[in-house]
């Protein structure tokens, strides 16, 4: 039987407001005769109203888990799955929870403008016993609500809020070190285009690029800062344009964020830049088909899909009622030198 949820509203709750006993309440959540029509259908009613649902803890005591996990992406699924990120890191999620025999339950936001949409779906309705969420955008209220339900959870990057339970990658260190590869080759320019400034990761590769900068003697300029930029937009292209035009124009380009590598591309095409020889590319992130183009992309390598098995260790600790032992995990990346950096000018 289902036992009173331990949140400000509980069968106790529900039982006063439709004036019967929690008995009658227990009963009709779990579908058990004894309960006439009327009454069902009077605490159905305010169940759904109020959005109630039973203690995830509770129902794991009674035997009745779910063996399902949930995962958050917090973009559209057109988005996630036309980057290499998003499929490789769900790659690795579900062999991990196979192996226990758990299944894996996706839900992506249906807009952009409307992530809560990814969150509101998983979370209506007992459907998981935990859950795995994407960092980039999360916020106060994604956060108030994951606890509301009572759900053990883990982030994948880290967000804006203190979170203790999370795995993410060295992003500040790769930004560092591919920065630092750029100027070894001998460039003075380098120009950063990243993605949105809200986001934690993003935030951490400037720091690293503009650390490296720092240390070279290499003061911020227009042909050697950091740019912000929505992923693969116009405005995106219109700005790398505008740099790519300067007659001092910048000598190398870092790239970081996977989705704008298309962008970058599509511009210096346009302006009719050879890559190396006139603009050397680097991107953060890497992706299987950069070693097949026509001057191979030098990128800062994730590991992906260590990420995701150590987001799956670290939920079933809690799952389990296990306190894990580290409560985060940072991963390392690697540079993968290719042939869009040149060689020392």
């Amino acid at each position: 039987m289902i036992e009173e949820r331990r949140t400000s509203i509980t069968i106790k709750d529900i039982a006063a407001l439709a004036r019967v006993s929690t008995a009658t309440v227990s009963k009709t959540l779990n579908d058990v005769p004894g309960v006439g029509a009327e009454t069902r259908k009077r605490i159905r009613k305010l169940v759904e109203d109020l959005d109630f649902q039973p203690n995830a803890s509770a129902q794991s005591l009674a035997g009745r888990r779910t063996d399902n996990i949930g995962v958050i992406i917090p973009h559209t699924g057109s988005y996630s799955m036309a980057t290499a990120y998003w499929p490789i890191l769900l790659t690795s999620i579900t062999e991990k929870a196979a192996a226990r025999n758990v299944n894996v339950v996706l839900s992506t936001a249906r807009s952009e403008e409307d992530v809560d949409s990814a969150y509101r779906s998983i979370l209506r309705g007992k459907r998981v016993d935990g859950l795995i969420v994407g960092a980039e955008q999360f916020g106060t209220r994604q956060l108030a609500e994951l606890v509301f339900k009572g759900f053990p959870f883990v982030m994948v990057g880290k967000g804006s809020l203190l979170i203790r339970y999370y795995v993410d990658v060295d992003n500040t260190g790769g930004a560092d070190a591919m920065t630092r590869h750029l100027i070894g080759l001998g460039h003075r320019r380098i120009v950063m285009l990243a993605g949105p400034e809200h986001y934690p990761g993003v935030t951490e590769r400037v720091a690293g690029y503009r650390a490296a900068m720092d240390e070279a003697g290499l003061e911020p300029g227009v042909d050697h800062c950091a740019y912000h930029a929505e992923a693969a937009t116009e405005a995106a292209a219109e700005k790398l344009k505008q740099l790519l035009r300067l007659r001092a124009r910048p000598t190398a380009l870092f790239v970081a964020a996977g989705d704008l590598v298309t962008t970058a591309l599509r511009t210096t095409a346009e302006l009719a830049l050879r890559i190396p020889s006139d603009l050397a590319l680097v991107a953060f992130d890497d992706h299987p088909f950069y070693e097949h183009f026509s001057s191979p992309i030098t990128a800062v390598s994730q590991p992906i899909h260590d990420l995701g098995q150590a987001a799956v260790e670290l939920l079933f600790a809690l799952m389990d009622g296990r306190e894990p032992e580290p409560t985060s995990r940072v991963l390392p990346t690697r540079i993968v030198i290719r042939s869009s950096c040149g060689s020392a000018r």
